[in-house]
């Protein structure tokens, strides 16, 4: 679009367009959290890829079709406003894949370092475009993209259900929503702190754009390609640094971590500053690049250790709105510096603007490292769970918390016929029969539970259940479960149903 901009009114058009796309996609990004909480994350995601490829193709329709600029930069807009859904929406979705906190460690990772190789892989595929064809093309290789996208959506679009204590209909609107979510989190200490960080981290990558510009075109003098060149080392040390941050599987104490990426990325600017060259301006490009890379994982898994459910949405929501301004302040900043002082002063700037951050949130951050976890995974399956789903979220966290995990190994009997009912459990990982008499008369399987009519009507077990596989089970006490179901009506007269529903085939 920045091309496009260019071709039509050079440097102006393009600072003005880049700003049109920024505004509306940093303001528009907070709505997500209450369409996320209403619909699902799932369907959202789903949707949001849908939209995506509608808007690329109308945009690149309207490129190659040379119609009215201003028709082009709506569609633009649009696309980009589209396009920061994708992100809030997979943060609440990756606590439903993942079966572990270690694996959503491993998944905030890997996806970091599959958006890290895209770094290097999207910008060199559109520059392949551009060598060949129009704009327009790029947009419309887009639109395939993320066409293919909601394709492998599709298989988990019921995978996060909606937030029901938010989806009711009769609910204030989605912009009284937004307010209430945004006082929730300016009260709410850590996420706030973690999202500092993030923007300081997103206000650095702003003053990189500009200065990776400023630099090849001026100092290094190795020209525009030179730009490109520069952006694909960032995107290369951006993948090696997604690599490292796998090593970040188990860890309890991440702001360490920040830390020591955010001195990584001050020292690289302040050596450029130092003695720059075009050798020395590459190893630093990796380098910062490895840094953010390890400063966006670190921080957003962080941000899933300390969200608490009901905000969980909303706060990556507005993390998305912050992390889009936050770009668009550091590039305009970094451009006060350099007419201000000049190129040095620019870096210096950069290499200071996290570590100057962190040394003065450094306390309040640790606090929230030291605090005790949300136990996020399990508070995504609790929440698939049928029986459970509108229990509201601060009450689903206190279930969450109170919960074990137990692995069960294939053909071992989980409970029997029989046998006192003291526990509900919710499978994680794996399938088990349920037997009645010794015949089966249900599988079931992960974001499903069982135990319930026990409990409820205080009688003994009345069927056996077996794992099948290897089975991972949440295991909720009878007082947390019961105390739960008191306190919330909508979710006693759920259990109830699928206890009338149950009993006549399988009185667990």
């Amino acid at each position: 679009m920045l091309v496009f901009a260019y071709s039509q009114g050079g440097a102006t058009a393009t600072g003005l367009v880049s700003l049109a796309l920024l505004i509306p996609t940093a303001l528009f990004a907070p709505f997500c959290g209450p369409a996320i909480d209403r619909f699902g994350a799932t369907r959202v995601l789903l949707g949001a890829h849908v939209g995506q490829a509608i808007a690329m193709a109308a945009t690149a329709t309207s490129m190659l079709c040379d119609a009215p600029a201003l028709v082009t930069y709506g569609f633009g807009a649009l696309t980009a406003m589209l396009l920061v859904v994708t992100h809030p929406a997979h943060s609440v979705v990756a606590p439903g894949i993942a079966h572990t906190t270690e694996q959503l460690v491993a998944l905030n990772a890997i996806t970091g370092w599959i958006l890290s190789i895209g770094l290097v892989v999207a910008p060199a595929g559109a520059g392949l475009i551009l060598a060949g064809g129009p704009p327009g093309a790029v947009y419309a290789a887009g639109s395939v993209c993320v066409a293919l996208a909601a394709i492998l959506v599709v298989p988990l679009r019921d995978l996060v259900p909606p937030n029901e204590s938010h989806a009711d209909t009769s609910a204030p609107s989605a912009l009284r929503d937004l307010g209430r979510g945004a006082r929730a989190l300016a009260h709410s200490s850590a996420p706030r702190e973690v999202i500092i960080v993030l923007g300081a981290t997103f206000m650095m990558v702003g003053a990189l754009d500009v200065l990776v510009v400023v630099l090849a075109v001026g100092s290094l003098g190795i020209g525009e390609s030179g730009a490109g060149y520069l952006t694909a080392a960032h995107g290369a040390g951006a993948v090696l640094g997604a690599a490292v941050s796998l090593a970040l599987i188990g860890r309890r104490r991440l702001v360490p971590v920040i830390v020591g990426a955010s001195l990584l990325a001050a020292g690289a600017f302040a050596v450029l500053a130092m003695a720059t060259s075009t050798v020395i301006a590459f190893i630093v490009a990796a380098t910062t690049g490895a840094a953010r890379s390890l400063l966006e994982v670190t921080g957003q898994t962080l941000l899933q250790r300390v969200t608490p459910t009901d905000l969980f949405a909303r706060v990556f929501a507005f993390k998305e709105g912050i992390a889009m301004a936050a770009w668009g302040i550091g590039s305009v900043l970094v451009t006060v510096v350099i007419a201000s002082t000049d190129v040095r002063g620019a870096l210096i700037f950069a290499a200071a603007i996290v570590p100057v951050l962190l040394l003065l949130r450094i306390r309040p951050l640790l606090a929230v490292d030291s605090a005790a976890t949300i136990p996020t995974v399990r508070i995504a399956l609790l929440r698939s769970v049928v029986a459970l789903r509108s229990l509201p979220g601060p009450v689903l966290e206190g279930v969450a918390l109170n919960a074990t995990e137990v692995d069960v190994p294939a053909g071992a009997a989980i409970v029997r016929e029989g046998e006192p009912g003291d526990c509900y459990y919710a499978i994680a990982n794996g399938s088990v029969d349920v037997l009645r008499g010794g015949a089966r008369v249900n599988t079931l399987q992960r974001g499903e539970g069982f135990g319930e009519i026990s409990l409820v009507d205080d009688i003994s077990r009345t069927a056996t259940v077996v794992a099948v596989t290897e089975t991972r089970l949440v295991v909720v006490e009878r007082e947390p479960f019961l105390i739960a179901l008191t306190g919330h009506a909508p979710t006693r007269e759920r259990i109830d149903r699928v206890a009338r529903e149950r009993r006549p085939v399988i009185p667990v």
